[in-house]
């Protein structure tokens, strides 16, 4: 596993951060409680010590089910969370979670339809200073801590940049001591304006990076945003996204400028071919520096602790891999 250094340590927390961060979304919501802690184990054991986490994640279920697992370790782990987005108010909604789960498990095609009625029932654009500290103060109850080592806006507009008093507010929970880094999550608009503002407060930005935003690569390469951590998202464009990539890995070894040595280690029957040549392009050679995949399975995990450990392309192949699929975007 590799890592980098954690930008602040003025309060004895971790000083490294892995470069595959664990994204806890799924925890508590589609996954229950034994395989989400499995996961989070697996997760650890394979050299991973960031967590991504959120108020709304697993219908607010998720950052407490992460405290329980953190206790013990919390020293070495880093742990990012958001608010900004609320959770479904109510006890209904988790009676009625293990029957849709049960209910997924019988019939995979409701899956699309459950996420969709789970967002429905979530309430974003919440930004005041209000929401602000009841939010974090009720996600350092459920993480069982008395800090967290990054705290980010989850899914902002670009209204947020406007709001002194919020940026005020969250500029002071890390002078406290409550939160190492402040940040920003949201569509690739925002981040750009963040990048172009340089806001006292955010010190990181969050977003999603895949096969469809590539060019989005050439934005985080900039001296603005070389200021901030840059941790990336969604690198597989989710479902759909994956389930295309054997025809884009195809033409990429068909594309202009493609070496022998280079189209030879287009294995398409290979697994490891779409997270060593996806993984890399994002981190090596930009201004990213943490990639969060999907790794809720054993499989995605150990694939992509060995796509960074072990990546059959040079800086050059990947170089020419980001500038093929920026092109590609761009002409879309």
């Amino acid at each position: 596993m590799r890592y980098i250094n954690f930008p602040v340590s003025d309060n004895g927390g971790a000083t490294k951060i892995s470069e595959l961060g664990f994204g806890c979304a799924p925890l508590m919501g589609r996954v229950g409680r034994g395989d989400s802690l499995k996961a989070l184990h697996s997760a650890e054991q394979a050299g991973v010590n960031f967590f991504d986490t959120a108020r709304s994640y697993g219908y607010g279920e998720s950052e407490g089910l992460l405290g329980d697992f953190l206790r013990g370790r919390r020293a070495s782990m880093v742990v990012c969370t958001k608010f900004g987005i609320l959770p479904p108010k109510g006890g209904w909604k988790q009676k009625v979670k293990p029957l849709a789960q049960a209910a997924i498990r019988v019939f995979p095609g409701m899956r699309q339809f459950a996420r969709r009625q789970a967002s429905g029932e979530s309430t974003g654009n919440q930004f005041s200073v209000a929401v602000l500290r009841e939010s974090f103060e009720t996600s350092l109850r459920e993480l069982k801590t008395d800090y967290v080592d990054m705290l980010i806006f989850h899914a902002a507009p670009v209204s947020v940049l406007d709001q002194d008093d919020l940026l005020d507010a969250l500029g002071r929970l890390v002078e406290s001591g409550k939160v190492r880094m402040a940040g920003i999550s949201g569509d690739h608009p925002v981040i750009r304006e963040t990048f172009r503002r340089q806001p006292k407060a955010i010190t990181l930005a969050q977003f999603a990076l895949n096969r469809a935003c590539f060019d989005f690569v050439a934005a985080t390469q900039t001296p603005e945003a070389q200021r901030l951590l840059l941790i990336a998202n969604h690198p597989y464009g989710g479902p759909a996204g994956a389930a295309t990539w054997a025809d884009t890995l195809a033409s990429l070894r068909n594309a202009p400028g493609v070496t022998v040595q280079l189209r030879d280690k287009f294995d398409i029957n290979d697994p490891q071919l779409m997270p060593e040549l996806l993984l890399n392009a994002i981190l090596r050679g930009t201004g990213i520096s943490v990639v969060l995949p999907s790794m809720m399975r054993s499989a995605s995990l150990s694939g992509n602790v060995r796509a960074l450990d072990h990546c059959r392309f040079t800086d050059e192949e990947l170089d020419l891999i980001r500038v093929e699929l920026t092109r590609r975007r761009s002409a879309a």
